[in-house]
């Protein structure tokens, strides 16, 4: 993490990391003391520098404080899984989706009261059937949880639920999404796949 933070690229003063990330060096220092952003590389006992990683890292805050309206403790839960190294960025992008969807309304926040849910439902069995005879590779947990969770609820309402509806909707998607992620690769820097992956995901739910 301090590797990039610390990148040999981009180097400048908390005056211009404000000036072209648009944030106040008020709410910078606000970040950096409830430990969303990384404080900068000291440079002396009164002077700091900041990277592009700061840059994206504001970004990143900055869109979820806007468009999701997010708290500082999802924001908090979110960049620490973009910092643990061991996390892969396919299930960073599923806890994403799972972000971006719950701010939207289309699944509900885990009520931490509740009992923990079974390792792995029929639905879920379900869903990882349909991948499998399609030849797709296994896909973050958290979107099979995403998707089964709102299967649950189809279910309960009355709409008939198995396979078919499974398979329905996955080959509908397939090709929005497939052109959806293509920008999304591991050259980008986990914050900017972040904002990536909840852009799109709150833009195409809004259409």
């Amino acid at each position: 993490i301090r590797d990039r933070f610390e990148d040999v690229g981009i180097r400048m003063k908390l005056s211009a990391l404000a000036a072209e990330s648009g944030v106040s060096t008020a709410s910078i220092k606000y970040y950096i003391h409830v430990g969303i952003l990384p404080p900068g590389r000291k440079r002396n006992a009164t002077t700091a520098v900041y990277s592009q990683a700061h840059l994206d890292r504001l970004a990143l805050i900055t869109w979820l404080r806007r468009e999701l309206g997010s708290p500082i403790e999802s924001i908090a839960a979110l960049t620490r899984s973009i910092d643990d190294e061991s996390l892969e960025n396919i299930e960073l992008m599923g806890i994403c989706q799972r972000l971006a969807l719950e701010a939207s309304n289309v699944l509900k926040s885990a009520d931490p009261a509740s009992p923990p849910a079974p390792e792995s439902s029929s639905v879920e069995n379900d869903i990882r059937g349909v991948l499998h005879e399609l030849g797709w590779p296994d896909i973050s947990p958290t979107a099979v949880a995403s998707m089964a969770g709102v299967l649950d609820e189809l279910s309960a309402s009355g709409y008939q639920v198995g396979p078919d509806t499974i398979r329905r909707h996955i080959q509908s998607l397939a090709e929005v999404a497939s052109k959806n992620t293509s920008p999304i690769t591991d050259d980008l820097s986990r914050d900017r796949i972040c904002i990536e992956v909840m852009r799109g995901i709150t833009m195409h739910n809004r259409l």
